[in-house]
């Protein structure tokens, strides 16, 4: 692999953890609706939502 290879490859990597970081934020934000906060989460893979909110 080369040196700018190994770096498109790191950088890529940094915008899919800020993506996936922003993401759960959302599915945390008891703000939005649960059920689509659930299912969003459900369906990427993530945790859902704390059973500690208010429904």
């Amino acid at each position: 692999m080369t040196d700018h290879t190994l770096r498109a490859a790191e950088d890529e990597l940094a915008r899919l953890r800020t993506l996936i970081a922003a993401v759960a934020q959302w599915i945390h934000n008891p703000a939005w609706d649960r059920d689509a906060r659930t299912a969003l989460a459900t369906h990427i893979g993530l945790p859902g939502p704390s059973n500690q909110e208010k429904p």
